[in-house]
């Protein structure tokens, strides 16, 4: 980015002079001051964005912005700009932030993209409470082109939060000196108090009640209604938060479980969704859990007004009983509460399944053996919500509650199979021992007539279809196949 094209701009600064009605110029003047004071932390952010941001980066940031190159009849202004420079390259980016429950309305939004393209900006930032999938997913709705050669990202505060959170709460100090580790503490400290303007998601769209109360009358649910369309919307924000919050409480990066089609396809995600709602009257999303032993499945059940959170198992292999490998699982939830637990066995082929309280569970009852093969194990705790099922608060304060508890008491007992390694018959280690007792010199020494039909015998079949088997006669010595050299007479004198 050529820096002539900005016309005025201050400086960030850490401690912001704002009066109090200018919230948003303040918070994201210290998370940018942030940004160009520790370098771990601006790369965690700009690099999913598309920025590279290496040790020798230059990061600068500007508020009150004015650029060369303005929008005919443009009143407002963005609050910030962004600028990376890494030796002859650099990378830019507007900033548009808000905070409490206000959003980028779709007007602002194309005249900064315009704005951005005149002065060829790489990127718009939109920085609000609302939550997105990912940075690519973008919470206010543009024609795609307007965004035609323009980069367009999302971030929520509670996303700022949490990745300064991870950057404090790292095995290995990610800093270069304790200054940038205050500075970083101190940002965690201000954007968890309520005056930074972050607000957590607390409570589901407005139409929730009304479509509740609709799927358990049996009413016809419409799915181009607007309702449906911000319930879906909201839903997936819900999705992000939990991912978030179960970052913070593990200090691992949790994320919710997305599809390159999903986030390039979003209109395309959100009517599946919306199908798959309209049959089955069931919300769901994936979280992954670094080295968790599945994901986490999570589902609201409007029909049972229930939200039900699940890992899934395969059963090991290397059992043959249904009861061993039902041990095996339950000998994995010794520290668990079994009394939430419910364990779905999934049999092969079209044999019937079988689902219990972990805790009325017999691995020698006749209704195990007399299951088909088990193929895997659904672990699950479900919570009937009931008439708190349709309260907009107290769904997101059930489902923000069950989904640590179940990770406490199941996910992080949980793990997968794995196939053991193979072994060695003792038969074949004496083997092994004898012939290099009695050969200590085996690699130069020719190949036996026993050890010859050993290897012949040990030949997969299906090596032998094709592969010549070579033969030796205990005559024959094993010798390089070279004629002899022809005798010579020799020479008479003279």
């Amino acid at each position: 980015m050529d820096t002539r094209i900005l016309k005025h701009g201050a400086p960030v600064r850490l401690f912001p002079v704002y009066p109090e009605s200018c919230k948003e110029q303040r918070s994201i003047s210290i998370v940018l001051a942030a940004m160009v004071s520790v370098r771990p932390f601006a790369e965690k952010i700009l690099t999913p964005l598309g920025a590279k941001v290496g040790k020798r980066s230059l990061v600068s940031a500007f508020t009150e912005v004015t650029l060369v190159n303005e929008v005919k009849g443009l009143k407002d202004r963005p609050d910030a700009l962004l600028v990376v420079e890494t030796g002859k390259n650099s990378w830019s980016a507007l900033i548009e932030a808000k905070i409490g429950k206000n959003s980028v309305e779709s007007a602002q939004l194309e005249r900064y993209i315009e704005l951005a393209k005149l002065n060829n900006i790489d990127a718009v930032i939109t920085i609000t409470n609302e939550l997105t999938p990912a940075p690519s997913i973008h919470p206010t709705q543009l024609a795609k082109s307007i965004l035609r050669n323009q980069s367009l990202y999302h971030l929520s505060w509670s996303s700022i939060l949490t990745i300064a959170f991870l950057l404090a709460a790292a095995k290995e100090n990610p800093f270069d000196n304790d200054d940038e580790a205050y500075i970083v503490s101190e940002l965690i400290r201000y954007l968890e108090h309520a005056g930074s303007g972050r607000l957590p998601l607390d409570q589901m769209n407005q139409g929730w009640p009304k479509i509740v109360s609709d799927v358990q009358a049996g009413h016809p649910i419409n799915g181009r209604s607007e309702e449906v369309s911000d319930m879906i919307t909201t839903w997936h924000q819900e999705a992000r938060d939990i991912a978030l919050i179960m970052t913070r409480k593990l200090k691992e990066a949790v994320t919710l479980a997305v599809t390159r089609n999903q986030i390039a396809d979003r209109e395309g995600w959100v009517e599946s969704e919306t199908k798959n709602f309209c049959e089955a009257k069931v919300l769901s999303f994936d979280l992954d859990v670094p080295n968790a032993a599945s994901r986490i499945f999570v589902e609201a059940d409007f029909l049972r007004r229930a939200v039900r959170v699940s890992m899934k198992l395969a059963a090991p292999a290397d059992k043959v009983s249904n009861a061993a490998k039902l041990n095996w699982l339950l000998r994995q939830l010794q520290k668990s509460d079994l009394s939430h637990i419910i364990i779905r066995c999934v049999t092969r082929g079209k044999g019937q399944n079988f689902g219990a309280m972990a805790k009325d569970i017999d691995p020698k009852a006749d209704e195990i053996k007399n299951l088909a093969d088990i193929a895997s194990f659904h672990v699950e705790m479900s919570c009937d919500l009931g008439a708190k099922f349709n309260s907009r608060k107290k769904f997101v304060e059930g489902i923000e509650e069950l989904v640590p508890r179940y990770y406490m008491n199941v996910g992080q007992h949980l793990q997968a199979w794995v196939a053991p390694p193979p072994k060695l018959t003792k038969e074949m280690a004496d083997d092994a021992t004898e012939n290099i007792e009695a050969s200590p010199e085996a690699s130069d020494s020719p190949i036996s007539n026993s050890e010859l039909r050993r290897e012949q015998q040990e030949r997969p079949d299906w090596a032998k279809a094709w592969q010549s088997e070579p033969t030796i006669s205990d005559a024959e010595e094993v010798s390089p196949k070279y004629p002899a050299p022809p005798a010579q007479t020799p020479r008479s004198p003279g």
